[in-house]
């Protein structure tokens, strides 16, 4: 019987393996109150994509709970670069069937995902260099919320 992933399992394995993202200092400066960084929030889509089989926006809002305009951004920053494609995450790079990326090569590969996903860099292949700014819609939704 496979085991379910939660959603906080997710949370807290990002956190242990990266604890340098998230700055509590800074966010609050930034939007009033401690919260997750933009960039461990982008990972935590990821890495629920691969658990839930999916990259469909509704399904990742539903198990996040992160706002749809930045799944949106990151789902076309991601479909550009050919990385989300037919509702499925291409990520054989990184992802070796565990949560988490297990050595330098596979962390490496999967900062960069994160970092198309953000809308900074693209893939060799990407169809578009035009990019949403994930991170700058994940502050404003903080800021509104």
């Amino acid at each position: 019987m496979k085991k379910v992933v939660k959603i906080e399992e997710i949370r807290t394995a990002f956190k242990m393996r990266y604890p340098d993202v998230d700055d509590d200092e800074f966010s609050i400066e930034y939007s009033g109150f401690i919260h997750e960084h933009p960039l461990t929030a982008i990972g935590v889509v990821l890495i629920s994509s691969i658990v839930l089989g999916t990259s469909d926006i509704n399904r990742l809002a539903e198990f996040t709970r992160y706002d749809k305009r930045f799944l949106r951004a990151i789902s076309a920053n991601m479909e550009k670069s050919l990385l989300w494609n037919n509702g499925k995450y291409h990520c054989t790079g990184w992802s070796s069937g565990n949560l988490l990326p297990r050595n330098e090569q596979e962390d490496s590969e999967f900062w960069d995902h994160i970092r198309i996903a953000e809308g900074s860099c693209w893939t060799a292949d990407a169809n578009s260099l035009a990019s949403e700014d994930a991170s700058s819609i994940f502050w404003d939704v903080k800021r509104v919320n």
